[in-house]
């Protein structure tokens, strides 16, 4: 493929400088290759394989423009050559057939078009802050990529199926987009066009709806993030059997069904800051292998607990601002692995805590309305209490005995304005 290797029209305001550090990088600062030439490359150390780029005075360049620079380290095996531009007018980048650059990085420059050659070795590709708004047509002929980001950016709409080429691509990162659509335009049933792909972070775009289905193809995907989005709508069903983490935290969902999903290894699962008035449907089945789950900020109702309970394998729950007025604590409701349970922020007037599985559960109900205590009705299992902020503060994180109760523990009683209502 060709391209002009080099246009520029930006006219020189600062002296160019030159500085290789011992990290095998040479920065390169205001460097206008209509005004220097090239011949600054010809001044790189061969032992260094980087070029730094600061506020790089050119509008488009083809990766010709550093051919000098790129023979000379092809010769010397294992060496890992990286162009990375930071802070430019760039608008245009070819990455020509046959380079054999590893890392491209551009970042904070007025991008809005780059295409890429056949048989190149690149294995990272980060864009981020530009002013692209698809992704290049050409990115499927970067076989040998493993991470690719593109962030802060301008994408409203990925096709999936642009990356089914890229057989060792290992992360995806398009967060900070303006994405409001996920799909794959090519119907699959057998193929795995994804087989290596583990990473894919989608926070903070525009998303409104999510269909799970478009996840199923990412057989060694074990980290899913959809955080900071608008997403009201969760449909399809989520059959990831290597996923460990799902963020869905700071959407708009007011509920969700998770019946049908298959997620045996997850661990961590984050819901907060939603509208969820009601735990997921099927939660207990779907999610019986979590152990850290947080649903704070949201508006959930006292006899929730009684679902959670049935989730033997949560370690750590945290409920934080919902709408619990009374939370009945006994064996019911707290998972026998428990070992930390945030209750904090609601509206609780009263403690009961007949039932502790375990010494080493840490619970907090700190900012409550808690008034009484009932200590006839609390275990004596329980050494770890944190209750700042409400009426009656009788924390404690040290106690071992119900004798120590009674004779070690003071209680704080405060007036707290919210409650008084």
């Amino acid at each position: 493929m060709s391209f002009s290797a080099l246009v520029i029209f930006v006219q020189p305001a600062r002296s160019l400088r030159f500085h290789c550090d011992g990290d095998f990088i040479c920065e390169i600062w205001h460097w206008n290759p209509t005004e220097e030439g090239a011949m600054v490359l010809e001044q790189i150390p061969i032992t260094h394989g980087g070029i730094e780029l600061h506020d790089f005075l050119a509008s488009q360049i083809s990766s010709n423009l550093f051919a000098y620079f790129e023979a000379q380290r092809r010769k010397i095996l294992q060496m890992h050559t990286t162009i990375t531009v930071i802070g430019s007018t760039l608008r245009g980048f070819v990455l020509e057939d046959n380079a054999t650059y590893y890392t491209v990085c551009l970042e904070k420059t007025q991008l809005d078009h780059i295409s890429f050659g056949m048989r190149c070795n690149l294995e990272t590709l980060k864009i981020q802050h530009s002013n692209l708004e698809q992704l290049p047509q050409s990115i499927g002929n970067l076989k040998a990529l493993k991470s690719l980001t593109l962030s802060h950016s301008l994408i409203q709409a990925i096709d999936f199926n642009l990356l089914a080429e890229l057989s060792r691509l290992v992360l995806l990162d398009l967060s900070k987009n303006r994405l409001h659509s996920l799909y794959d335009s090519c119907a699959r049933t057998t193929t795995h066009p994804y087989p290596l792909l583990s990473e894919l972070y989608l926070g903070e775009n525009k998303l409104k709806r999510i269909n799970m289905d478009v996840f199923q193809p990412m057989v060694s995907l074990t980290w899913l993030h959809l955080s900071h989005n608008h997403i009201s709508v969760v449909s399809g069903s989520l059959v990831a059997t290597s996923l460990i983490s799902l963020d869905l935290s700071y959407n708009r969902l007011v509920e969700m069904d998770c019946c049908g999903w298959v997620i045996p290894k997850l661990y961590g699962m984050a819901i907060n800051d939603n509208r969820l008035p009601a735990l997921p449907r099927c939660l207990e089945h779907a999610f019986q292998n979590v152990t850290r789950l947080t649903f704070d900020t949201n508006q959930l109702q006292p006899d929730i607990m009684f679902q959670l309970g049935r989730l033997t394998n949560i370690e750590f729950l945290s409920l934080t601002d919902n709408k619990l007025t009374h939370v009945p604590l006994n064996e019911s409701t707290i998972p026998k692995q428990l070992k930390y349970l945030n209750l904090g922020h609601n509206n609780l007037k009263r403690l009961d805590v007949p039932y502790v599985p375990s010494e080493d559960l840490h619970i907090d109900v700190s900012s409550n309305c808690i008034s009484k205590i009932d200590w006839n009705r609390v275990s004596a299992n329980l050494t770890k209490l944190a209750m700042e902020g409400n009426p009656l503060d009788c924390s404690f994180y040290s106690i071992s005995t119900r004798a120590d109760i009674q004779s070690k523990l003071v209680c704080k009683k405060h007036r707290i304005e919210r409650c008084d209502s």
